[in-house]
């Protein structure tokens, strides 16, 4: 929990907004098994370099069995290097 207090503490007030007013409402309409695969997926992707991960979020294997909805909220979510938004303090 620090750890994420932290990320969101880096980040910018608009990145907060938008994490707040644009993810978190898409992602808490997705059913759990939707979540757990982005989550799986972020999981991959933390800590990588940001040209290692703009080549997975581009790979057709990483993002296969995702519904469209999903493969746009992966990349927002990988690039602000906060997870899965389970509550806007995360």
């Amino acid at each position: 929990m620090r750890e994420a207090a932290k990320n969101w503490a880096r980040l910018t007030p608009e990145q907060q907004n938008h994490i707040k007013n644009d993810l978190l409402p898409k992602w808490k309409q997705l059913s759990q098994g939707r979540r757990n695969a982005i989550k799986n997926r972020l999981g991959v992707l933390q800590n990588m370099p940001e040209s290692a991960r703009n080549q997975h979020l581009n790979d057709p294997n990483f993002t296969r069995g995702m519904s469209e909805e999903d493969k746009v909220l992966l990349p927002d979510l990988s690039h602000m290097h906060v997870g899965a938004p389970d509550s806007p303090n995360e």
